[in-house]
């Protein structure tokens, strides 16, 4: 395998329930990928992917990153949580998969080395929840929901030297949440973005105690 690429994890849904890997999902992978000489270097002890779906993206880290790191994943879906752990353990791979909104089943204080998190990001209204899998996509006004209320915990959930990759789109209004982040002590940039079916796609990735200047890149 070429240590310069994410390993393409194989997978099965046995659910309708489970969302199944998009261009968002795969822009995710893509930023990754490109950055995975950075992730090498920063050796995270602690990986955590909040909203798996389906567990390709936590599987494809784990199976580049096994050797330095420990997996988590925690999805509100319990078909999720099946899905996910079925697909780490068809590749090889060791992941701890928690049912939970959020992280609200971790006590993890200043410990989370790497987070990643493809969050229910289109704008809609209340009601449209209807099944579980739209819990996947669905992101109350602004399809903000859920990172509103992720970004105040990151202070005290993320380690002192850590790196984070989030999936937004041009409705989220992304420069504001870049905001929000930096007003928290994190550095944010934009390092992908593609347009598709109507969805400006970009991946924000923040970081707290990182000079990648200095960073032992090969």
């Amino acid at each position: 395998m070429n240590s310069s690429k994410l390993p393409t994890p194989s997978y099965r849904l046995e659910s309708e329930q489970v969302y199944d890997p998009s261009e968002d999902t795969f822009l995710l992978l893509d930023a990754l990928e490109n950055d995975l000489p950075i992730l090498k270097s920063v050796k995270p002890a602690l990986v955590l992917e909040i909203g798996p779906g389906s567990g390709v993206v936590i599987t494809a880290l784990s199976l580049a990153l096994r050797r330095t790191s420990f997996f988590m994943a925690v999805d509100i879906n319990h078909f999720a949580c099946s899905t996910t752990a079925q697909t780490a353990d068809k590749n090889g791979s060791k992941v701890d998969v928690l049912c939970g909104d959020l992280v609200s089943p971790l006590r993890l204080g200043n410990l989370i080395d790497l987070l990643v998190f493809n969050p229910p990001y289109v704008p809609s209204n209340e009601g449209e929840e209807t099944e579980l899998i739209d819990k996947a996509w669905a992101g109350s006004d602004l399809g903000r929901f859920s990172t509103d209320k992720l970004f105040p915990m990151l202070p005290r959930l993320m380690s002192s030297n850590c790196l984070g990759y989030i999936v937004v789109i041009e409705e989220n209004r992304p420069e504001e949440m870049a905001n929000s982040l930096h007003s928290l002590g994190f550095t944010c940039e934009f390092v992908a973005k593609r347009n598709v079916r109507g969805e400006r796609l970009k991946i924000l990735r923040f970081s707290r105690g990182l000079d990648f200047s200095k960073l032992s890149i090969t």
